[in-house]
């Protein structure tokens, strides 16, 4: 643990350590690359699984079940069967918007959450008048945007299903009594998925190689590719340290470019002679 962290301090400024790494194995390099890809991968899955456990605990402790009890009809049974659905209620059926305190309200210039209407195919005419979020017709689901615009959803491949109130407070139950089981799953799930991102930068890096070639060429150095991919393998490691620390803090809309403009820091300020000007130093 202890080498791992000097290593990982080098690979954050030591040009020293980056001059060296020409002669090292490259399994060296990718063993450091891979235990630190996996451990930023463990510490955001830890984050996030917290994180959606505190929040969404809560959600469903405390809210969930008032919300389908407040918005969710007791009278709406909707039954979707071979790619068509249907229902008891008399038809158009209007969920209107609610407030918090169950209060009919608008929002802009949407009245209603959903209207049921299985007797008449998707007519754009109809759709705008009902004002509404999502339109159920027999066979789709159709929805809009803020931005007004409409997606037609086919109910073709949907898997036949009942949707009640209900079945509706039964699912949160089921996901209460499991919440410790859906936490830990979800963990594991969002460690594979950051891991696998981790990996795409290995093929990523096949094109920031370039830049350590770029930089010794302008300084008329010699430098193999093999070894400038082996000096991104540790440039690449602080930049991604901190995306993973940002993302923790709630920044997850990062510039694309972040990590890129980072991996350019590191490798300029490494691949400088110990005789060279320090940053900002006099000259």
């Amino acid at each position: 643990m202890k080498n791992f962290y000097q290593t990982f301090k080098n690979s954050i400024y030591n040009p020293s350590f980056y001059q060296n790494i020409a002669t090292a194995p490259f399994w060296e390099a990718f063993r450091f690359y891979a235990k630190a890809t996996v451990a930023l991968a463990g510490v955001m899955a830890v984050a996030l699984a917290v994180f959606l456990g505190i929040v969404g605990g809560a959600f469903i402790k405390y809210r969930a079940a008032d919300l389908v009890k407040n918005y969710y009809p007791e009278a709406l049974t909707i039954n979707i069967d071979k790619g068509q659905a249907s229902a008891q209620v008399a038809m158009p059926y209007f969920v209107p918007v609610k407030s918090m305190n169950g209060a009919t309200t608008t929002v802009g210039s949407v009245q209603n959450l959903l209207v049921v209407d299985t007797n008449h195919e998707f007519d754009k005419k109809s759709f705008l008048e009902y004002k509404t979020y999502a339109l159920l017709t027999k066979t789709d689901l159709v929805t809009s945007n803020e931005d007004g615009q409409i997606t037609i959803q086919s109910l073709r491949n949907a898997p036949p299903m009942v949707i009640s109130q209900a079945m509706l407070l039964s699912f949160i139950e089921q996901i209460r009594s499991h919440a410790v089981a859906i936490i830990i799953g979800g963990g594991i799930a969002m460690f594979v998925v950051f891991l696998l991102g981790f990996a795409f930068y290995l093929v990523i890096l096949l094109l920031f190689a370039l830049i350590p070639l770029l930089i010794a060429w302008i300084k008329k150095e010699q430098l193999s590719y093999s070894s400038a991919y082996k000096m991104s393998l540790y440039a690449i490691v602080p930049a991604l340290a901190l995306k993973t620390l940002l993302n923790i803090m709630g920044l997850f809309f990062l510039p694309a470019y972040l990590t890129l403009l980072v991996f350019m820091l590191v490798i300029a300020l490494n691949m400088r002679n110990e005789e060279e000007p320090k940053l900002f130093e006099a000259r």
